[in-house]
């Protein structure tokens, strides 16, 4: 279990990731900060390549035996450098004799050499954006998090097919389940194309009927209005993101896909054809393959939406990545120094099933940096519902958005009533086997349990 010291010296080197156009010093930051930590004979980082550009070492101490390869030695702990998912370099970390525990300095190096993976796959988009005449000071901030925080192999796969997708004009195509950062992958591509000086616009298919759908998409016949009156129009020279295109109706599926085969569409009630300059990227929450089975998606389309098809993993799939993201959004949600997540309160977070994905943490490590005021965020702060549904293989079930609501609200509503179902039955509207129907449904029993414990001890 990592210690208090652990978590804030992993903290304090992820505190110098926004600074990844200046590579040397934050690897000396990240370096210098392990030292504190470790009190270190000497460390080196040994890059030997990141993307298509050599790196020269950098260390600290004054040991310069410290090869790549200085493994072998006594005392001296190395670790992969993984920018674009395969060995780019190395970490290697020479301890002092008297370093009383090793598996602890093991963590630490290893975290400092995930960090340094990130702020090198950083650096290299970074660079080849300012490189290309985009001022990196001028991207939105909060897209720059899904490079930050995700070095589980199923999110360095899909960071490392977002920077090959985004440069070229291909469709892209975001899979993946409500809450796994869609909306904020399509505003990356965009910002690292050849169109990011153009406009990002943004359309829920699922928001809207047939009829206004069309009409916001392809604009009205000439003579009701401006040509402008279309996305597609507004979105000249930019990129056009259609959240959820699975629920676009078949006769709207045509007309898409000509503008993705011809780069031309008719306005809605008919007119004259217009042209359209855009860039396409889309998403789907559901299984387009199976809608294509089914008849209720077109195959052509699906073709041509799947030029490059990017799989975003559910946060349950990438439990690695849920400390450093809640440490990311709790400094995110203050403006003075953040409180920190203590190994017991990162446990549980890194067990929760997770049903509403980053989206969900997020939300989550909003309302704990607004409520906590000591600067350490233990069990006592977490709310009961991340007490149950726990890892993967324990019967964990897939609930629909609306199921979910229901559960939040029983959840709360048992709070509320120090977990006697009977209390919160009256308060819902429920009767006691209704309730009873539903704690067992969502799991409840072991979050009930708890929580009159928890209860219990409050008053003695």
């Amino acid at each position: 279990m990592p210690s208090q010291q652990e978590c804030q010296a992993v903290l304090d080197m992820a505190s110098l990731v926004e600074k990844a156009l200046d590579l040397e010093s934050v690897l000396e930051g990240i370096l210098l900060r392990l030292d504190q930590a470790l009190d270190l004979r000497g460390a080196r980082f040994w890059l030997w390549e990141a993307g298509d550009a050599p790196w020269v070492a950098t260390g600290l101490g004054q040991d310069h035996d410290l090869g790549p390869d200085a493994v072998n030695q006594s005392l001296v702990i190395g670790a992969p450098l993984l920018p674009l998912g395969r060995e780019s370099g190395r970490l290697v970390a020479a301890l002092r004799d008297n370093e009383p525990d090793q598996i602890s300095a093991r963590r630490l190096v290893n975290a400092a050499a995930q960090l340094a993976s990130s702020v090198l796959a950083l650096h290299r988009d970074l660079s080849l954006r300012r490189h290309t005449g985009e001022n990196a000071a001028e991207l939105d901030p909060t897209a720059t998090h899904l490079f930050l925080a995700g070095q589980s192999e199923a999110m360095v796969r899909a960071q490392e097919l977002i920077s090959k997708a985004a440069p070229s004009e291909a469709t892209v195509l975001l899979l993946g389940p409500l809450g796994v950062g869609k909306a904020l992958a399509a505003q990356v591509v965009h910002r690292l194309s050849q169109r990011r000086e153009g406009p990002l616009l943004h359309l829920d298919c699922a928001a809207w009927g047939p009829a206004e759908l069309e009409r916001r998409l392809f604009g009205r016949p000439t003579g009701s209005g401006s040509s402008a009156d279309s996305l597609l129009e507004q979105a000249t020279g930019g990129t056009l993101y259609l959240q959820e295109v699975g629920s676009l109706s078949l006769p709207l599926q045509a007309k898409l896909l000509q503008v993705l085969q011809e780069g031309e569409y008719e306005p809605a009630g008919g007119g004259d054809i217009r042209h359209a300059q855009v860039r396409v990227v889309a998403s789907s929450t559901k299984d387009l393959e199976r809608n294509v089975a089914q008849g209720s998606f077109r195959q052509d389309l699906f073709y041509r939406l799947g030029v490059m098809p990017i799989h975003l993993p559910p946060l349950r799939q990438r439990r690695e990545d849920v400390s450093l993201l809640a440490e990311y959004f709790l400094g995110r949600n203050r403006e003075q120094q953040a409180p920190h997540l203590n190994p017991q309160a990162q446990s549980v977070l890194t067990h929760y099933a997770w049903p509403g994905n980053v989206a969900e943490l997020e939300n989550l490590c909003g309302r704990l940096a607004l409520l906590t005021n000591a600067p350490e965020i233990g069990l006592d702060d977490l709310p009961s519902f991340l007490f149950y549904r726990e890892a993967a293989g324990s019967q964990e079930q897939q609930l629909s958005r609306l199921e979910e609501i229901e559960r939040q609200e029983v959840v709360a509503a048992l709070e509320r009533n120090n977990w006697v179902q009977s209390h919160a039955a009256a308060e819902l509207g429920l009767t006691l086997r209704q309730i009873g129907y539903r704690v067992k449904k969502f799991g409840l029993e072991g979050a009930i349990k708890k929580g009159r414990s928890r209860a219990q001890s409050a008053t003695l």
